[in-house]
């Protein structure tokens, strides 16, 4: 009896023990629904993560943790960054941690209308990337892709990229400009008949200007048809953001009769046809425009303010349309109309751009 008494009054502690133990284990510690976001960096001891996780609450006794931690170690840790969901424990993260699984994934987006310049602007200003391609020029980074010879500009496919921290900018470019070439190609086989392109470039840079010229995604195809009936007209483009393309950072954020007459390579107000490359990342919508557009007799349109665009089948009825819409331009300019009005309406359909000139075809 003695000796029951003996060892009972010895597994009581015990017992205590292993009941904080199993409290410290298995409580848990992540109690919010956003989770917590832990990043376990290159060269991280053992000794210094478990000090880590103590800190940001994850581990509430690190010394007992310990002991239940190093034993189970047959391997280095998992480097990356992790997503510890609500309701994880201790062992929970643990287990994560030495198995590598529930890896935090980032997201970056390239914006339909980018050129590659911001393309690169903000790879770089995404701190959890490696930016690997900050010392490289646009040649070497195209060379590094696999596509030596290829200008940049437009080839990158706008989506959303998922990537895990401390990954190489390089990989994302490379997994968008597969992407484009893979979804042009698609598009390109799928084609309506009769186009006046010779290759999937060339309706690649036709779907950049569609993409700089259109807001709204129903007039994509009807921009497009009259981007189509000019070229086979033989007619002058004439299209706005070819000038800023190449005014480059001479571009302030208004267009003069003197700009649309600068001679650069892009400007479609001097010369026929298509610019030499694309301006900027055409979305899929306006890849579809260029390879299905709207057949019509439209070969003008100027913007009407609201995002729209007056669409015209003569010089005579384009006047119009272009005269129209500079009386628009100076109702909303008026500041007395502004400060009515922007409450009501989004700011960005105030001072838009019209041509300060009579029509585009007398210049």
């Amino acid at each position: 009896m003695k000796k029951i008494t003996f060892l009972f009054a010895l597994l009581i502690p015990f017992l205590g023990i292993l009941g904080v133990w199993g409290y410290a284990l298995f409580l848990p510690v992540v109690s919010t629904n956003e989770g917590v976001i832990f990043y376990l960096k290159p060269g991280m001891s053992k000794t210094v993560v478990i000090s880590q996780l103590s800190e940001e609450g994850l581990v509430p006794y690190p010394k007992l943790f310990s002991i239940y931690a190093y034993p189970q170690v047959s391997a280095h840790l998992k480097t990356g960054e992790y997503f510890f969901p609500k309701g994880s424990s201790p062992a929970s993260i643990w287990r994560q941690i030495i198995h590598g699984t529930g890896m935090y994934s980032r997201r970056f987006a390239i914006i339909p209308g980018w050129t590659f310049k911001q393309l690169r602007q903000a790879l770089l200003q995404t701190d959890t990337l490696r930016h690997t391609s900050a010392a490289l020029d646009d040649k070497q980074i195209m060379e590094h892709l696999g596509y030596p010879n290829v200008e940049p500009e437009g080839e990158f496919f706008p989506d959303t990229y998922n990537y895990a921290r401390g990954i190489s900018d390089l990989v994302i470019l490379k997994r968008a400009i597969d992407l484009m070439q893979s979804r042009l190609n698609e598009a390109w086989q799928k084609r309506a008949n009769d186009l006046p392109f010779k290759s999937a470039y060339e309706a690649l840079i036709a779907a950049s200007l569609i993409e700089k010229e259109a807001y709204l995604n129903s007039e994509r195809p009807i921009i497009a048809g009259v981007l189509v009936n000019r070229l086979r007209k033989d007619m002058l483009l004439q299209f706005d953001p070819t000038v800023i393309y190449g005014m480059g950072d001479q571009y302030t954020g208004k267009i003069h009769k003197e700009d649309l007459q600068q001679n650069t390579a892009f400007n479609t107000y001097v010369h026929k046809g298509l610019t030499p490359t694309p301006i900027a990342m055409p979305s899929m919508a306006s890849i579809q425009a260029v390879m299905h557009p709207i057949q019509h007799d439209y070969y003008y349109f100027v913007a009407r303010g609201d995002g729209s665009h007056q669409f015209s089948k003569t010089l005579q009825e384009h006047n119009s349309a272009v005269s129209e819409a500079i009386k628009r331009v100076s109702y909303f300019n008026d500041s007395k109309v502004q400060n009515y009005l922007l409450p009501k309406f989004n700011k960005q359909f105030l001072g838009f751009a019209t041509p300060a000139f009579p029509s585009r075809e007398s210049l």
